[in-house]
């Protein structure tokens, strides 16, 4: 299911997005079509929606950052609802970056609304839904990285009760902008040659 959330920590912040299993195979097999990308060495974007909506997005994101010099949320995410209005009413977004000064900062950019500070945690696309009350339910302040990606794992849990999908998690802090994790789904076709495999791996030792 086409989904994009984010949780923000105190010196982090945590974007994640993915799309259906039917298309994982050809979305994940290729790092230029993932759902999340860096925008710059501590600002990170994360989209659903539509396939075309969202590439559209990314790449006019991506020329006005770079245009621009744009190295904020803020500035991102204006940049984001522009390419929205213009070219990809689908897509939605979570931009994430972070700042000496300022500390981590994340958007939310969809439909014609101007883009909205995200405090804590948000989601949008197909697994909203499923993503908000389990973020209301284990959110804290002062959460690890590695607590927030928890989180997430409970999102993508949730998500894929109603169809799977494959999911790239990325991270911002300090350090910069950089992937943590994918939880990849594996085509059937892939799951089912691995069970032949390891039964006649199985058979043949017998």
């Amino acid at each position: 299911m086409d989904s994009v959330f984010g949780v923000v920590g105190g010196g982090f912040a945590v974007v994640a997005a993915g799309t259906s299993a039917q298309r994982s195979s050809y979305v994940f097999s290729n790092p230029d079509h993932d759902r999340v990308t860096r925008l710059g060495s501590h600002l990170l974007l994360g989209v659903s929606g539509v396939d075309g909506d969202c590439l559209r997005l990314r790449e006019e994101t991506r020329a006005s950052v770079s245009t621009d010099k744009i190295s904020s949320a803020a500035g991102a995410a204006d940049a984001a609802r522009g390419a929205v209005l213009a070219c990809a009413q689908s897509a939605n977004a979570m931009i994430a970056s972070y700042d000496m000064s300022e500390g981590p900062t994340m958007y939310a950019v969809g439909g014609t609304a101007p883009p909205h500070r995200v405090d804590k945690y948000g989601a949008a696309g197909c697994g909203a839904g499923l993503c908000t009350p389990v973020m209301d339910e284990h959110y804290r302040p002062g959460m690890t990285v590695k607590e927030a990606v928890a989180i997430v794992d409970r999102c993508i849990k949730q998500v894929r009760r109603i169809g799977l999908a494959s999911f790239v998690i990325m991270v911002v802090d300090k350090d910069g902008a950089r992937e943590y994790a994918r939880r990849i789904v594996k085509p059937k076709a892939d799951m089912e040659k691995k069970l032949s495999e390891r039964t006649c791996s199985v058979n043949s030792k017998q």
